[in-house]
């Protein structure tokens, strides 16, 4: 199809804190990020409900109300998606966190269409979402949720770690189009809320682009907004403000101050050894004006920088491989910036193997809308795509006593099954639910449940008698199907575990 700047194919980086879209840009066959009218090349991922008119406000504006009324603002609602049924109160009303993440995906989008005249003949004729690598599959499906909410033709839902893979893929194909070239490439991908880490094999060919996923490793409740967090603490401790004895509104009001300074700080120690925060009257009468240093702030994070470096080390013995067997290091995500991470990751695999030429708060964008484009037309690239992924985590079902068995483990290869026998453990059961769950945890409380089996029209046998087998397929499209089979009757099921 031509290139057609009303109907094109797009990607969008759904962030905890900041969010950005781009365009596949076929006339100059490159993907080019989307600038907003207020924000510049991100939008800040805050929704504000004006409890006066019921307005909504996304971004910018909605982060600078948040600082007079931070009772009625919401920023990083990515760590709520695992959480479909909690209700968050802005402005007199409750929210999903679902609601929110579409309210923020609508704007994006309609920021764009309305550089368009009145916004009403853009249409993208598909659109790609990321959600970290690291998300479990209700997770994915509320994203794909607002999608829908958002009314965006969600054509596909990538994850962050691929769609930056494939951004820097891209530049290997233009640079050195007739070579074929074989990489490990990791994926240090620390955004605000989220991290996560993915080790990637990519084989470039005449005709193809391999992703051949060897390993993964992250946590969805660490980034940027904990380093803030410690941050905060710090200015407070430093000032010898407390806040307690506050009544709720004025703690709100006085953290926000504080918290936004903390940022800006955070921001300016990535590039300065220290910086001045002065907040006047953060509490009636008290001021803060402080002098904070790049060491005290690196010390206020020790503990998130340990458990980054575990999370490192721990990839290493899941992928059989060595920091030296790692050819190049995309960093993603706007907290990568921070130095001691650089400086982590520099120490452990070589300040030369970190590729810098992409915008790491740009280039998952960029990468959803190149994936848009191959769905779009599969012979775009003149390559074929193919990514080989692995079980993020690990997949099983509840046994007697609420435990988990797990059938297939984490880091396991896609397509894969397994097969299990199991027994009645009561006389004369006619029916009984299987209870497919996704995690590690040895009880099914701690883990995630995917969805479930009913077997029901059992033939009545004693205890221990019936023979009941089931079998777990997942495949490379991130779904898995579950079989049970008993006395010659087959009841299957699919659920996405991604």
């Amino acid at each position: 199809m031509a290139d057609n700047e009303l109907n094109p194919v797009i990607g969008i980086d759904l962030g905890t804190t900041f969010s950005a879209i781009a365009r596949w840009h076929e006339t100059r066959r490159e993907p080019r990020h989307y600038q907003h009218s207020r924000s510049g090349d991100t939008l800040q991922s805050v929704v504000y409900c004006d409890p006066n008119t019921s307005e909504i406000l996304v971004g910018k504006l909605a982060y600078g109300k948040g600082l007079v009324d931070p009772e009625n603002v919401i920023i990083g609602v990515k760590r709520h998606m695992d959480d479909a049924e909690q209700m968050i109160s802005l402005g007199g009303s409750d929210f999903s966190p679902i609601d929110l993440s579409a309210r923020i995906l609508r704007e994006l989008y309609q920021d764009v269409a309305k550089q368009f005249g009145d916004g009403t003949r853009f249409k993208s004729r598909g659109t790609v979402v990321t959600v970290p690598y690291y998300f479990k599959a209700h997770q994915c499906e509320h994203t794909r949720k607002a999608a829908d909410i958002a009314d965006i033709n969600c054509v596909g839902i990538i994850q962050e770690p691929i769609a930056a893979s494939l951004a820097y893929a891209w530049q290997l194909v233009q640079d050195r189009p007739d070579e074929e070239i074989q990489e490990n490439i990791l994926v240090f991908d620390l955004g605000g809320g989220t991290f996560d880490l993915t080790l990637f094999r990519l084989q470039q060919t005449p005709d193809k682009l391999v992703f051949e996923v060897l390993a993964t490793g992250g946590d969805d409740r660490l980034g940027g907004m904990d380093f803030d967090e410690s941050l905060y603490k710090l200015i407070l401790n430093k000032s010898d403000i407390n806040l307690t004895g506050l009544s709720e509104i004025e703690e709100r009001k006085a953290r926000r101050k504080v918290m936004e300074q903390a940022i800006e700080a955070k921001i300016t120690l990535s590039s300065a050894h220290d910086t001045y925060v002065t907040v006047p009257d953060v509490i009636p009468g008290k001021h803060i004006d402080i002098q904070i240093t790049r060491k005290e702030f690196e010390e206020s994070i020790q503990t998130y920088i340990k458990k980054i470096d575990g999370i490192i080390q721990k990839l290493w013995a899941i992928s059989n491989l060595r920091p030296s067997d790692v050819n190049r290091v995309i960093l993603v995500g706007g907290s990568s910036r921070i130095p001691c991470m650089r400086s982590l990751v520099c120490e452990l695999i070589g300040e030369d193997r970190v590729f810098g030429n992409i915008n790491p708060s740009l280039c998952v964008a960029e990468g959803a809308a190149m994936y848009a484009a191959y769905l779009d037309d599969k012979e775009i690239f003149g390559r074929e795509i193919v990514v080989k992924t692995r079980t993020c985590h690990a997949l099983g079902l509840e046994t007697t006593g609420g435990r988990f068995y797990e059938l297939i483990g984490a880091n396991q290869p896609t397509p894969w099954a397994q097969r299990q026998l199991f027994t009645n453990d009561s006389n004369d059961m006619v029916s009984f639910d299987i209870n497919i769950y996704q995690g590690s945890a040895s009880l099914v409380k701690d883990n995630t449940l995917i969805g479930t089996v009913n077997i029901n029209d059992l033939p009545l046998r004693k205890a221990e008698e019936l023979e009941i087998w089931v079998t777990f397929k997942v495949d490379t499209e991130q779904n898995l199907s579950v079989i049970a089979e008993v006395d010659g009757n087959r009841w299957a099921s699919s659920f996405r575990y991604a």
